[in-house]
């Protein structure tokens, strides 16, 4: 599990176990340290007039005051719905798309978090799930075309945007295989009249989740 979504799963089992334990707490109004006494107010002694140990012991039982009283109704309606609260809550966190913890960039050149941010789960997810086929292999390669141009390598004025993308990724050690699958879909999605398939889409967003994972483990080492 995602260490961001275990940190709020736990946040909010803890806020659901200190509900229980207020709930718990208002229906509980005695102490269980509390001395039996006789309806007089006074502790009944054996042996004083008119009190037999029996008697004193029988009384002592019957006026000890009872723990745990019922708890209010408005306490079990707000608990309940409390609870279901919470419920969805922790579905919902474990549910959600985290996207992974990112390495600490503040350290590293400009390009590393602009690769990143543009290879990251949420633009991944978009290039896949938005758009038709073409135009979501397009946005794969065109972000990474981006990151690269406001990174801080010089471009030589006789390089293709596409060249100087490639000579950025290989400064970082991202497999050629990667590079090269991503571009070839890239054209044939940009410059081809036949159809884009799903097929295409999902193996380009693959290879930018490549190019993810390699320049996090190139920044990591």
């Amino acid at each position: 599990m995602n260490r961001a979504r275990a940190r709020a799963v736990a946040a909010v089992l803890v806020t659901a176990f200190g509900l229980l334990v207020l709930l718990w707490g208002t229906g509980t109004d005695s102490s269980l340290l509390q001395t039996p006494q006789s309806p007089g107010g006074e502790l009944p002694v054996p042996g004083a007039a008119g009190v037999s140990p029996t008697t004193a012991a029988r009384e002592a039982v019957q006026d000890q005051p009872r723990e745990g009283g019922p708890v209010p109704w408005e306490a079990v309606i707000i608990g309940l719905f409390l609870l279901a609260v919470l419920v969805r809550l922790v579905r919902w966190l474990v549910a959600r798309d985290w996207e992974p913890d990112e390495p600490d960039l503040h350290e590293e050149p400009d390009e590393v978090a602009l690769l990143l941010a543009a290879t990251s789960p949420k633009r991944r997810r978009r290039a896949l799930d938005e758009g038709d086929p073409r135009n979501g292999v397009v946005a794969c390669w065109v972000a990474l075309e981006e990151a690269a141009a406001g990174g801080g390598l010089p471009r030589d004025p006789s390089e293709t945007s596409a060249e100087f993308t490639t000579r950025v990724l290989d400064a970082w050690s991202v497999p050629p295989d990667l590079v090269r699958t991503l571009a070839e879909l890239y054209r044939e999605a940009r410059f081809s009249r036949h159809p884009v398939t799903e097929d295409m889409r999902r193996r380009a967003v693959a290879a930018l989740e490549g190019v993810h994972d390699a320049v996090r483990g190139r920044v990591r080492t």
